[in-house]
């Protein structure tokens, strides 16, 4: 990391602050090329097939990208572009999509079917860019995004997954060692190199803990509901798409909320703005520390229920989903309408 630090001196690419910065010294980039290197000891332990080079190429695309648009300021379309290129290489050349969306009954298995590949490229361009928009206080993208590999590998040992498990583990401790230089004050941002890489990393591996795409998968690829309740109930399982889902609330649902109000507002809901949850907690009056360790705590929270629900169906997590969803849009319109109060109370203060 120190190497890096000076490395992205030299190239000039440092964040200075700007309108939207919640930083106020200029700060190397490249936090993501940091990432990498940590990462790759781990390849080293993996079986080469497929899959792995189809991640392996996806990820280092992203990294190319990132790490370019760090320093020279690439236009949206270029980093689309290389995502859905990305995802592209690693769906088909790795054979990999989401074909059901959980076990919600014995009669009830939702599945996709010709809907797969389109909803797969969806869902992995929506969390990778969920990532990259909570960027935006020290800690905070790479504290959800270290918790949340920590789950997964979890439950990727508890079901019957080491080889899945032991690659989000990896992923989980180059993130600690990025967080000792990002947190509380950053000496290097995880920039676009690390964000986007570490989104489509929490988006794929989720895919391959819940889909049976694996080919080391413990219970084989889901084809009946049936097989679907011998697996929960078996010692080896597979794990249901709601759990990734929940680990990762945080960042999901402030990305649909965001967009959701840009586009009730009839504002482009691709706008960069001042709207996420972060936003709110710090125009509200808390300091960004406590704003952090806040949205850690529902991401580790949200982690605990999901261990613990980890051999149930769908429907508990849909409804812990559901109810969390409605909870955090009354706390995030709390915060909009206290802010406004604050702002009317300064207005009329200076007023008189």
């Amino acid at each position: 990391m120190p190497f890096i630090i000076y490395l992205a001196r030299r190239c000039d690419c440092i964040d200075h602050p700007g309108q939207r910065s919640m930083h106020a010294d200029p700060t190397p980039r490249w936090g993501g090329l940091a990432l990498t290197v940590g990462m790759v000891p781990a390849l080293f332990f993996l079986e080469i097939d497929r899959q792995v080079i189809s991640f392996v190429i996806a990820i280092l695309i992203l990294i190319v990208i990132g790490g370019i648009d760090d320093c020279k300021r690439l236009g949206w379309r270029t980093k689309l572009f290389a995502i859905l290129l990305s995802i592209t290489t690693f769906v088909f050349l790795g054979g990999v999509s989401i074909r059901n969306l959980g076990f919600y009954g014995l009669d009830f298995n939702v599945r996709l079917g010709w809907v797969s590949i389109p909803f797969t490229f969806f869902c992995i361009v929506g969390v990778t860019n969920a990532i990259n928009l909570i960027d935006g206080l020290n800690g905070l993208a790479g504290g959800i995004s270290f918790m949340a590999f920590v789950f997964l590998g979890i439950g990727g040992m508890m079901s019957g997954e080491p080889v899945l498990g032991f690659i989000c583990f990896s992923f989980a401790g180059a993130l600690l060692g990025f967080l000792f230089y990002s947190f509380p004050k950053a000496r290097i941002f995880m920039g676009d190199s690390g964000s986007l890489l570490i989104g489509f990393s929490l988006a794929s591996l989720s895919i391959l803990l819940t889909q049976g795409n694996n080919h080391i998968h413990a219970v084989g690829p889901i084809i009946t509901e049936v097989d679907l309740y011998k697996a929960a109930l078996s010692e080896e399982f597979a794990l249901q798409p709601m759990f990734p889902v929940l680990i990762l609330f945080v960042p999901i649902f402030d990305t649909l909320r965001v967009i959701t109000v840009r586009l009730l507002l009839r504002k482009n809901p691709f706008h960069p703005d001042r709207s996420h949850l972060h936003h709110l907690f710090i125009k509200s009056g808390f300091c960004p520390i406590t704003t952090v360790v806040a949205l850690w705590t529902v991401t580790f929270l949200c982690g605990v229920v999901a261990l613990l629900l980890i051999k149930q169906s769908s429907v508990p997590y849909l409804g812990i989903v559901l109810g969390l969803s409605l909870f955090v849009s009354w706390l995030a319109d709390a915060l909009g309408r206290k802010r406004k109060d604050q702002q009317k109370q300064l207005k009329e203060a200076k007023d008189t």
